[in-house]
């Protein structure tokens, strides 16, 4: 599931939050924290882009020693409909780690990734990510760039 929090304002100047239990179908995120969710507009239309993270170590894989471990999430790219609770994931050669705990902006269809670690190799690459959207009748585009 995602939560979508929201706000509400009163007239009396009070705000107010609300929660949202969104269920997503397709290709389904594990549970994950030290990501970041970003939205981008294309063609008048906008999906939320998920990327990296890091979470509990799979139930099968802990040991006494180990039960409380982390791992990094897959370096996936998740692109998720709100309005439909649709999710496809991208798999890009530029992205060979889950980066936790790095920053990210979009803007309009391009989403900028900066930082992070990789518990898999203990590294914080210096690279610059470019994300870009395209959001067509059909299949949206994906693309990943490296900027050194």
């Amino acid at each position: 599931k995602i939560y979508i929090i929201s706000t509400s304002c009163k007239s009396n100047k009070k705000v107010t939050f609300c929660c949202t239990e969104k269920g997503l179908g397709g290709d389904i995120p594990e549970a994950r924290y030290g990501h970041t969710i970003d939205v981008v507009y294309s063609r008048g239309k906008s999906r939320c882009v998920m990327f990296g993270g890091r979470s509990y170590m799979p139930s099968a894989q802990r040991t006494t020693e180990k039960w409380n471990s982390v791992v990094d999430c897959s370096p996936h790219v998740f692109l998720i409909d709100l309005e439909f609770g649709c999710c496809t994931s991208y798999n890009f050669a530029e992205l060979q780690d889950g980066l936790s705990f790095h920053v990210s902006i979009a803007r309009n269809d391009t989403i900028y990734i900066l930082g992070g670690h990789s518990l898999s190799n203990n590294s914080r690459p210096p690279n610059l990510y470019r994300l870009k959207v395209d959001l067509p009748l059909g299949s949206p585009e994906v693309s990943c760039t490296v900027l050194p």
